[in-house]
């Protein structure tokens, strides 16, 4: 029998879409094409899952549906992987967060957009956990990179009801959703969801130059 894992060993959950054309990085398809988005989208899971594999505790992989090479690329991590519950975003990461505290005191939930998501901003927010039971990593867009508690009953389905994702008031309208509670913040990363992002992530080396789409 495999005892189970101790929940003072924090967890990573990494949210991810499947790796299909046309279903991932969508803004950037009009500049690159559905294919040169998709090589894009590689590359930027392909480093965070670098960065998850340095996380100081356990990690979990959660996809929007099923596939296998990531479902494959998880099990050769040591991880478990999951699939993506909720009608939105909102729901999906609450219910993540509400099972994920329900093995572990301190959770965070990243995406796969920021390609400068390192082990020491893991560390960082584990920290803020210690005195909060909320953590964001904002991203320059308003939006955030990083969500984290150490809160169980705090996550209901609906805890983020009414939040705008997806825009400049995401982070705001998501810290309003926890009144009277303490909300730690980390500093300001950015992501990677435009042309121009794009552009700065080449030119600091954290992505590789791709062909714009041909008409």
């Amino acid at each position: 029998m495999v005892s189970p894992e101790p929940r003072s060993q924090p967890l990573l959950i990494l949210f991810a879409r499947a790796l299909q054309a046309g279903r991932v990085k969508t803004r950037l398809i009009p500049q690159f094409g559905e294919q040169g988005a998709l090589k894009l989208y590689r590359f930027l899971l392909t480093r965070t899952i670098a960065a998850a594999c340095r996380f100081p505790g356990r990690v979990e992989l959660w996809l929007d549906q099923p596939d296998t090479e990531l479902q494959n690329l998880a099990e050769r991590n040591g991880w478990s992987c999951h699939q993506q519950q909720g009608d939105d975003l909102g729901e999906k990461m609450a219910l993540a967060l509400n099972m994920g505290l329900s093995q572990a005191d301190r959770v965070l939930l990243i995406g796969s957009d920021c390609a400068v998501l390192g082990q020491e901003y893991f560390e960082q927010a584990l920290t803020a956990l210690e005195t909060a039971p909320v953590v964001f990593g904002p991203s320059e867009d308003g939006g955030y990179v990083l969500i984290g508690s150490s809160r169980q009953n705090l996550w209901q389905r609906q805890r983020f009801q009414g939040v705008r994702f997806g825009g400049e008031h995401a982070l705001a309208d998501s810290v309003a959703c926890f009144p009277g509670e303490r909300v730690a913040r980390l500093p300001t990363l950015w992501d990677v969801d435009t042309h121009d992002d794009v552009i700065r992530a080449q030119r600091c080396g954290v992505l590789p130059r791709i062909p714009p789409a041909v008409d």
